[in-house]
Order: structure tokens, then C-alpha cells, then sequence
């Protein structure tokens, strides 16, 4: 195969490496955006034709006579020298080479560059036609989120599911996805998320704590990509299970006695929610009090019953005495307890609009689930024709608003990564894999960097997440975090992540510093990330460009591990045809 001759760019020059080429360019070329063009050349290697694909990362002016001062004394008189400014220019590319193909009788095989072809090897950009012959071996496996930066190409990737067989990757990675508020990193997500639901195979949770997906899978749309994401993946045959809190059975003592706290019922018992220490003593007592109750099951206490049993531990003299030192203030809540229990509609509102809420909670209703027959539903073994689900947890505010608190959303998100490790942990007595993606929107609020509090529900839940991202990834289970920022989020998660995707707005301070250890201390990577402008920048919705960088093993094209960079699709009818998605019955 032959690359289109009508495409040439450039010839290689000197000094070039088997990993970065310097490219003169043509004069044709001269006035063409070619920073972060997709080009590739043809060579001979071990007798073989090989074709090597790669992106150009920057572009570098030289005049030598400009450079003279006695010439820079001309030019700042008269502002030219016609024999030589602009006829004396010469640009030279870099191209890093990202992947070389060997053609072979099935077609092209994955090589590695191993030589350096000689100065004068022409340089081209590649066409989509070209593009698809290289890499026809993986076709039913590519997948599209963008076009190639400053070409109309589709850029090709890859995400695969993380079981054997067809498709599959054999074992489970964690991805990352960084950017600044409006970079495109949640329109990104969700594409992604499209990507890994074709394989019908893998379980897909999204923990949502801002409530995007749930209203996306709602079919109520987002922010102004316009991907209706619900009717996308039920044209795959997905599935989707949204739960909010309420939706869950919570199970665990230990929660309730928080809740009694966060939820303020001790608050109304006139413990001031200031006196935290007092509240969780009171809570305490209830806690004891009722687990001690013959035939009492913490999904028995939606009652009255319950009620007066609270109220009578909280009232007897050694509780009240163990709640408050104080002998007063240990006086003041007995006959508060009492004023309550003497007062019927006092007491009636006390059950209506605080105990009854917070105990039903844990009680059994049609259609609530507990947490580990969620994360089941998502790894039992599939029979023929199945197809796992997709589940939404909703732990945001807005999809929560009658119970919800920032420590309740805490402990929601800890008991389901105890519940995944200990599920994912039986997948080794079955010998199978998981093969489950766990996407966590806006993950540096629960794993953020620094210091936390010792014994903290904060740092229990980074605790968690950091034994979570360590030990599921061998069962199968692979996690995407989101995030705004990369430099707050935990190190140590961090370090685990494979593939990364860097929006814009990493190009200061701390970010700088952490987004060039990724891409290894690239300079030349690094100053083309630098050039990525701001989204909102740009005046009209049409000309809106969503730029990334993209480090791992992410893509065909990335075979030798250099940063990519693409521009995300911003017409959903693009990206759906690019990848030939069904929404429901219909094909675009």
C-alpha cells in the first residue's frame, strides 16, 4: 500500500531517531496547520515494508541570516531584506512516532521501529481510507471519540472489556480523566461509557455524586453535547438500574447510629446540633437500646413501638448522666424526653417527620434492593443472550433531596466498596473475571491529596478507595475517576491509573508539574498541550473545539507510548454514525 503522494507534508531530515524524526517541510506546507497533524512514511526494515504512524508536535522557524546581528540591524531599519527574508526560511517538524505497521499476506501486523529511514523519506498526512486499510485487522474493535488534532481524520482507539476472548483485554485497568470545569471531561465520560457498553459481557457502574448521569439516563439532557445517552444504550441492549438512596436498603447499625446524628433526630430531643459529642452519645444509647429489644431487626423500627423505646433509654438516669457530665444538663434532657412523651402531637410529629423517615430507611420495601444484590446483579454469570446491566447510584443532592448529607453520602459510597471488594473477591472461587468498569464523577472530593483527619469518615473513604483501586483491579474490576483537578486528587490512586485523558486547564502550577511526569518529561508533548485553548474562548458553539491529551495504551496508534492528542466529537450525530451506534431501533 501506498500513501497518497498528494498528502506529502515534508521529507525526513537530520538529526532524526527511531522515536522522533525531524521533518523538513515543503513549501506547500508552509502555511498549513500541522501541529498535532496525523502523518506516517513508508520504509524497509529487515527486508519488510513497514509504514509508521505518528503525530507532528511542533513546528520550529530558522533563518540563519535573521539570526546575524549585522542582518538585525538591517531588518530593524526597513523591517526586510527582500533576497532573504521569508525565500531563507526553513520549518522543520517534530514527528514522534506512535505505532509501524509490517505488511504481511493477512494485511498489517503491529511492529516496532527499530531503524531510521534515510533523509528524503517522504512525509504525508493520512486519509481516512488509509487510515482504516492499516489498521482493518482491529476494525471491529475500533471506536471513535474524536477526530485526530488539526485533521479531519477519526482518531482510532480502543476499549475493551476487561475478561478473555473477543475483545477482551484479559485483565482489568483503571483510567482517569482531568480537566477544568467546561473542558469536556463529563461529555468525554459519557462516549466512553458508550465504548465500554458494547461489550454486553461487562457490568458498567456509575457512582454519581452531582446527579448528571441519573438525569442523563432519565433522558433528561445535560450540558450542551446532546447525547441522549439512555436511548443510546438501550439501542445496545442495555439494561440501565438507577438507584437514589432511598432505593437502597441500608443494613448496618453503625449507619443508623450516624444517621441519628446527621439526619438531626437527637437534635430534637434538645441536644443543640453544636454539641456534637453529646449527639453521638445520645445516638449511642438509642443504638444499644434497641439492638438489645428482643425480636427487634434493624428492619423492624418504621414504628411507634421503636419510638418509645428510644425515648425511654435516653430518659433513664445513667444514660441521660453518660450523654452530659453535667447533672443540670442531664436533668434538662430527662424532662425533655418526658415533655415529648407527654405530648401526643408532639410526639406525633417527632414520628412522623424524623423517625419514621430515618427508619425506613433500613426497612424492606417492594422494589428496594440492598447493596450487595445491586453489585450482584452486575457479576453473576451470564446466561446465553444476556446482556449485564448498567446502574447509576444517585448519591447527589439534587436526587436526594429529602434525605441527603454530605457524611450520609460518605458512608452510602463506603458501604459499596466494601460491598464490591468482598463480591469481586468471589469471582477467584468461579475462576472468572468480574468484568466491571466503576466510573466515580468528581472523585477527588472522595479521595482528595494532603492530610485528613485521622478516623474520619473522609479518610476512612479514601482509605477504602485506595484499598478498592489496589485489590479489585486483579478480579476484574477497573475504575474511571473523574476529576477537576489532578493535582487534588490522592496520589496513590494516581499512580494505579493506566490510561489518562488531560482537558484543559492542567497547565499551572502543581497540574504543570504532575501532568509532565505522565507523559514522561515530553517537552515537546507538553508545549502542545500548553497550546489547547480554553473552550468557553471560542465565540460561536460551532467553532467549539474540546482538545485532549491522551497517555496509555488507549489506541493502535500509541503502541510506543507518547502522548496523543485528538479533538472530541461535538456533533453526537458524528460520533454515532463514526461508530455506528444504534439509538433504539434506529441506525445513524
Amino acid at each position: 500500500m501506498n500513501i497518497e503522494r498528494t498528502q506529502d507534508i515534508g521529507v525526513v531530515g537530520s538529526p532524526s531517531t527511531n522515536t522522533e524524526l525531524t521533518v523538513d517541510l515543503l513549501q506547500e506546507a508552509a502555511e498549513e496547520r500541522v501541529v498535532g497533524a496525523l502523518v506516517g512514511f513508508e520504509a524497509t526494515q529487515n527486508g519488510n515494508a513497514v509504514i509508521s504512524v505518528g503525530q507532528i508536535v511542533s513546528v520550529e522557524l530558522r533563518n540563519r541570516w535573521h539570526e546575524d546581528s549585522v542582518f538585525r540591524n538591517l531588518i530593524k531599519r526597513t523591517g526586510e531584506i527582500p533576497p532573504i527574508t521569508n525565500r531563507q526560511d526553513t520549518r522543520t517538524a517534530a514527528l514522534v512516532v506512535g505505532a509501524t505497521f509490517t505488511r504481511t499476506a493477512k494485511g498489517y501486523d503491529p511492529d516496532v521501529l527499530g531503524m531510521v529511514p534515510p533523509t528524503g523519506t517522504r512525509i504525508s498526512r493520512l486519509n481516512q481510507s488509509t487510515l482504516d486499510t492499516l489498521l482493518s485487522v482491529y476494525s471491529n474493535e475500533i471506536f471513535y471519540l474524536g477526530r485526530a488534532y488539526a485533521n479531519d481524520v477519526f482518531y482510532p482507539m480502543w476499549f475493551k472489556h476487561f475478561g478473555s476472548g473477543a475483545g477482551g483485554a484479559g485483565e482489568a485497568y483503571h483510567l482517569g480523566i482531568f480537566g477544568k470545569t467546561g473542558s469536556g471531561k463529563s461529555g468525554l465520560a459519557k462516549m466512553i461509557l458508550v465504548g465500554y457498553a458494547r461489550h454486553s459481557q461487562m457490568g458498567i457502574l456509575v457512582i454519581d455524586p452531582q446527579g448528571e448521569f441519573s438525569l442523563e439516563m432519565q433522558g433528561i439532557r445535560v450540558g450542551q453535547q446532546g447525547l441522549a445517552l439512555d436511548r443510546v444504550l438501550k439501542g445496545q441492549g442495555r439494561q440501565i438500574n438507577r438507584y437514589t438512596i432511598e432505593d437502597i436498603q441500608l443494613d448496618e447499625w453503625e449507619l443508623f447510629e450516624e444517621l441519628l446524628v446527621s439526619l438531626r433526630f437527637t437534635e430534637q430531643l434538645g441536644i443543640p446540633a453544636a454539641s456534637v459529642d453529646n449527639s453521638r452519645r445520645a445516638a449511642e444509647v438509642i443504638r444499644n437500646a434497641l439492638e438489645r429489644e428482643p425480636n427487634t431487626r434493624l428492619d423492624t423500627l418504621e414504628n411507634e413501638a421503636s419510638l418509645q423505646v428510644a425515648l425511654m433509654a435516653v430518659s433513664q438516669q445513667k444514660n441521660a448522666e453518660y450523654i452530659y457530665a453535667t447533672a443540670s444538663r442531664a436533668q434538662q434532657l430527662q424532662q425533655r424526653i418526658r415533655q415529648i412523651q407527654a405530648n401526643r402531637n408532639e410526639l406525633d410529629t417527632l414520628l412522623r417527620q424524623h423517625w419514621l423517615p430515618l427508619t425506613g430507611l433500613f426497612a424492606r420495601r417492594q422494589g428496594r434492593r440492598e447493596m450487595y444484590g445491586i453489585i450482584d446483579d452486575l457479576m453473576r454469570p451470564l446466561q446465553s443472550g444476556q446482556r449485564r446491566p448498567i446502574v447509576v447510584i444517585d448519591i447527589s443532592q439534587r436526587g436526594n433531596q429529602r434525605f441527603w448529607t454530605e457524611e450520609l453520602q460518605r458512608r452510602i459510597l463506603l458501604r459499596l466498596l466494601n460491598t464490591l471488594i468482598v463480591r469481586s473477591t468471589r469471582t477467584l472461587a468461579s475462576q472468572t473475571s468480574a468484568n466491571v468498569l466503576v466510573i466515580l464523577d468528581e472523585a477527588h472530593r472522595y479521595a482528595p491529596s494532603g492530610i485528613l483527619e485521622s478516623g474520619s469518615q473522609a479518610s476512612l473513604l479514601r482509605t477504602q478507595l485506595r484499598t478498592a483501586v489496589r485489590e479489585t483491579r486483579k478480579y476484574g474490576v477497573g475504575w474511571c475517576f473523574v476529576s477537576q483537578t489532578l493535582g487534588g486528587l490522592d496520589n496513590e490512586i494516581i499512580q494505579q491509573l493506566r490510561i489518562l485523558f488531560f482537558g484543559f486547564g492542567l497547565a499551572l502550577g502543581s497540574e504543570f508539574d504532575k501532568l509532565k511526569d505522565f507523559v514522561g518529561g515530553d517537552k515537546r508533548a507538553m508545549e502542545l498541550y500548553q497550546s489547547f485553548r480554553d473552550p468557553q474562548s471560542f465565540p460561536r458553539r460551532d467553532l467549539q473545539e474540546f482538545l485532549f491529551m491522551a497517555v496509555g495504551p488507549v489506541s493502535p496508534l500509541a503502541f510506543s507510548g507518547r502522548p496523543i492528542f485528538f479533538t472530541v466529537f461535538t456533533d453526537p450525530q458524528v460520533f454515532l454514525q463514526a461508530n455506528k451506534i444504534q439509538i433504539q431501533d434506529k441506525l445513524l
